[in-house]
C-alpha cells in the first residue's frame, strides 16, 4: 500500500471514529489528519506520525493509536 493509501485509509478511520463519537457535523477528518500526521505525539516518542507510517507495521502503530485516542487510553 503506498503512503496516498495508507493516509486515505487512516482518514476513514479518523471519520468512523467521530461519526461513532456522534459529532461528525463541520469535520474534515483529511483536514485534521493531514494536521496530525505533521505533529509530534508523545504516544510515539514524540515523532510525528507522518515519519512513523513509513515504517514497516507503521499504518497498524498509527491506527494502534488513532483506537486509544478514541477510548481514551492513554500510551
Amino acid at each position: 500500500m503506498n503512503a496516498e493509501d495508507q493516509i486515505e485509509t487512516l482518514a476513514a478511520t479518523v471519520q468512523r471514529m467521530v461519526e461513532e463519537s456522534g459529532r461528525p457535523e463541520h469535520f474534515n477528518a483529511r483536514v485534521w489528519l493531514d494536521d496530525w500526521l505533521t505533529r509530534k505525539v508523545p504516544a510515539l516518542g514524540f515523532r510525528r506520525p507522518a515519519d512513523v507510517l513509513m515504517e514497516p507495521g507503521g499504518l497498524k502503530r498509527i491506527q494502534q493509536i488513532l483506537a486509544g485516542m478514541q477510548s481514551g487510553a492513554y500510551f
